[in-house]
């Protein structure tokens, strides 16, 4: 078996929202130094993996987010870096997708691709993939991102898991003097 590992990349609200009651994302503080920041460690991926609803905002930005002049260029440099990527969507309902994806019906593919990508699969967003890969222990890392804004309702991450997943904090930063990470790995 391949060393690859699941990595979770979120960003979430003080009170673990991943979103607003209505969906809404334009609740994230993102900054120059955090910019910088995903374009570093979202490099570091072999393949980015999405559940469907992230995949389909995702797909529907990043193609051509590089094309507009207008646009940050932190957001120019990370459209050219989600071009470059191999993503895989899991999801037992689409039946093909573009931009370079794999679709993965069920946990069996996402294993299989598991052993096969070129490097550890970033599970970027996707709160109910998340949920889904902790309650079978699939998930290797988490890196969440914590914004300072308090939605009071919206999905929760991690929500409704049957068991209790103990972590252990590996590494902590803050940037932009606002969004901080944090970084949990199951204890060895």
């Amino acid at each position: 078996m391949s060393g690859n590992r699941i990595v979770v990349s979120v960003q979430v609200s003080l009170d673990g929202r991943t979103a607003g009651p209505s969906g809404e994302l334009d609740w994230f503080t993102v900054k120059d130094e955090l910019h910088a920041h995903f374009v570093t460690e979202h490099a570091k991926a072999g393949t980015f993996l999405y559940g469907r609803r992230t995949y389909e905002g995702m797909a529907a930005y990043w193609p051509t987010a590089d094309q507009d002049p207008t646009n940050d260029p932190w957001l120019i440099k990370y459209s050219q870096l989600w071009k470059s990527k191999p993503k895989a969507v899991l999801s037992n309902t689409l039946q093909s997708a573009d931009h370079n994806t794999t679709v993965l019906p069920n946990l069996d593919a996402l294993t299989h691709l598991q052993q096969q990508a070129p490097g550890d699969l970033y599970l970027i967003g996707s709160p109910t993939t998340i949920t889904t890969l902790a309650h079978h222990n699939l998930i290797d890392e988490y890196q969440i991102y914590i914004h300072p804004v308090v939605l009071e309702s919206g999905p929760a991450l991690l929500q409704q898991l049957p068991t209790r997943h103990p972590l252990t904090l590996t590494e902590t930063q803050t940037f932009d003097q606002s969004v901080t990470k944090l970084t949990y790995h199951h204890p060895a």
